[in-house]
């Protein structure tokens, strides 16, 4: 039975993961809207490559692997169906779920500790 730290964490794990994977379909639809702008559609990629690669970037951990493969899908033409926000939430919180939660603990403990440490002083 998980304790009350426990069942904490894994309630929030849940609405982040949620929460990301609602900003990542966002950000695959971004770069999917090219393709309603016949002729301006891979102009278009150029602008969103680096902001797509940015948000993907922040969004997931300060990935560098992630972000440059959403700021390459985007700028090669034809591959915008290609959904890799999606896919780099799918690898953090499917894949690797045990990994960041655990990260999740860790970053949890470290703000524990500065909030202590204020106390104390």
């Amino acid at each position: 039975m998980l304790d009350s730290k426990e069942n904490a964490l894994r309630i929030r794990f849940e609405k982040e993961k949620q929460f990301k994977l609602f900003i990542a379909l966002g950000i695959d639809l971004l770069g999917m809207l090219s393709y309603l702008i016949p002729g301006l559609g891979e102009i278009f990629d150029l602008a969103i490559a680096p902001i797509s690669a940015i948000l993907v970037f922040v969004l997931f951990g300060r990935k560098f692997s992630w972000a440059a493969f959403t700021f390459i899908e985007e700028l090669i033409p034809m591959t915008d169906v290609i959904p890799s926000a999606t896919i780099a939430w799918y690898s953090m919180y499917v894949t690797n779920e045990i990994k960041t939660i655990s990260e999740m603990n860790k970053q949890e403990k470290l703000k524990q500790k500065l909030f202590d440490n204020l106390d104390d002083n």
